[in-house]
């Protein structure tokens, strides 16, 4: 044993060509203890890793001396070094240890995380290739970003989100609907496999309400003049600022006061808005961006209760357009109008909004503009929208 420098303790040996035999505890915490890029690690690190995989003090500092005689590390004692209390060890060759402990590199690991990014990416780029939703087609945007610029994120996550992005996307393929449970298994076979951290990034990124992953029972929200009944059992909504109902509720309804019409409003902040001031004769009704096919559902279903014509106010935006039009073929399928109603070219043109479009409000612009049915009044808005580049939300003047 010799020093090299002030209180440092190596063996004269060179480093070794082949692990020491050690048993399966300590085979594990050394592995434990050579993950990573860091050549020096404290006395006070390593301790509280083996304490972490149920290593006992006594016999970390064992594996610590067997290290330092077979010539694998060096080590820092405090002084005065007769005190023999080392408080940090270096590793003489940690690239040799990390292959013969099966560690992969820096460099592989890299490889490895670009392999796993290209291959469900690749999967992803044909999917939206296909895909017609373009409010998805930017949260999987988001999300890929988010994980090619995430390099700290360990590979059991990637792995993870990587299934988590694919199985929103095939989710939404099948017209999915149901509680977080039932994605969870739907995307990586258990009820129980999404981690806090996995559900916080999904929430940071989708509108998994709108993707009909709800964390409870999803729910309509209506206002004015309506009245519900179940077996003669009536609930009216005129006296309150709004209603939520479970959608199950609303599709078991037997009777219904039909108002003179309906008015379906996309933006959250302005149902609330219009909420407080309907106009008589008005049932108002919130509608969740895209909506789901249980929303639809119980949409027909109030619409065959109590048939009336209807507005419809979503964003004007391509997606607006689209999901106005999307609603509005249910009005048309019961032999019903409906005219969109304060999301046209006055609108758009007064607000001082300047939001850019992007490549999928293009490409859909371009869909919405080859419709022949479209409104003359959306026409012209997505004719608009098209030429100067912009698009706007309904919270602004509605």
């Amino acid at each position: 044993m010799s020093g090299r420098g002030s209180g440092e303790q190596c063996a004269s040996v060179g480093v070794p060509d082949q692990l020491p035999l050690l048993d399966a505890e300590q085979h594990a915490l050394l592995a434990r203890w050579a993950r990573g890029e860091a050549r020096t690690r404290s006395r006070t690190t390593l301790l509280k890793q083996a304490q972490g995989a149920g290593v006992s003090i006594e016999r970390a500092e064992q594996l610590c001396d067997r290290l330092l005689n077979e010539g694998w590390i060096s080590r820092r004692v405090k002084l005065p070094a007769s005190s023999r209390m080392w408080d940090a060890i270096t590793w003489r060759d940690l690239p040799r240890l990390q292959r013969l402990l099966g560690i992969a590199s820096a460099g592989e690991r890299g490889q490895a995380r670009q392999q796993r990014i290209a291959g469900a990416l690749a999967w992803l780029d044909g999917w939206c290739a296909t895909s017609v939703d373009p409010d998805l087609l930017d949260e999987l945007s988001t999300g890929r970003a988010s994980l090619e610029q995430d390099r700290l994120l360990r590979p059991e996550s990637l792995d993870i989100r990587l299934a988590l992005i694919k199985g929103i996307a095939t989710w939404h393929d099948h017209g999915q609907q149901g509680l977080r449970r039932n994605f969870a298994l739907h995307a990586l076979g258990s009820t129980k496999a999404l981690r806090a951290a996995d559900w916080r990034w999904l929430e940071s990124i989708f509108d998994l309400e709108r993707l009909g992953i709800a964390r409870f029972a999803e729910v309509a929200w209506l206002a004015g003049d309506i009245a519900l009944s179940w077996q003669r059992r009536t609930i009216e909504a005129a006296p309150l600022h709004c209603l939520g109902l479970p959608l199950e509720d609303v599709q078991r309804v037997d009777a219904m006061r039909a108002p003179q019409r309906w008015w379906l409003i996309e933006n959250r902040a302005s149902f609330e808005q219009q909420a407080r001031q309907v106009p008589p004769g008005v049932a108002l009704l919130w509608m969740p961006g895209r909506p789901s096919r249980a929303w639809m559902a119980t949409l027909s279903h109030l619409l065959a209760m109590a048939p009336a014509p209807a507005w419809i106010s979503a964003d004007a935006d391509p997606a607006g357009v689209d999901i106005a039009c999307a609603v509005g073929a249910r009005w048309e399928q019961a032999g019903l109008a409906w005219e969109p109603h304060l999301m046209g070219l006055p609108q758009w043109q007064a607000t001082s909004q300047q939001w850019p479009l992007n490549d999928h409000d293009r490409r859909l612009l371009v869909t919405l503009l080859a419709r022949p049915g479209l409104a003359p009044s959306l026409r012209a808005l997505c004719e608009a929208m098209q030429r100067e580049g912009r698009k706007a939300e309904q919270e602004g003047w509605l």
